[in-house]
């Protein structure tokens, strides 16, 4: 099973870098911070679901909840921020039939 993980997750990873890079666009600053909020959060990520793996495996059930709770909800967060960042979320796109036409 651990075998499997390490593979999905270098999939999942090579998936994720041939997803964003054709949506990058706009300053340097900003390209930089959205690939250090991708390596990060990808990072956490995947040391969440190996702890969680590790302590699920001999039985310690307090702290397989609280990783979930823990490294969930702070990949949950980054990857909020990094859509945002991607235009994914907060956007609004106006399209030529949406506008009024004031007579």
């Amino acid at each position: 099973m651990s075998i499997f993980l390490i593979f999905l997750a270098g999939i999942l990873f090579l998936a994720g870098i041939l997803f964003i890079n054709p949506l990058i666009k706009g300053v340097m600053w900003k390209k930089v911070l959205i690939w250090a909020l991708y390596v990060v959060g990808n990072a956490v990520l995947w040391m969440g679901v190996s702890f969680i793996y590790i302590n699920a495996s001999v039985g310690h059930s307090k702290a397989t909840s609280t990783a979930i709770f823990l490294f969930g909800g702070i990949a949950i967060v980054i990857a909020i921020i990094l859509a945002r960042l991607l235009g994914f979320i907060g956007l609004k796109k106006l399209n030529k039939t949406d506008e009024s036409v004031q007579a």
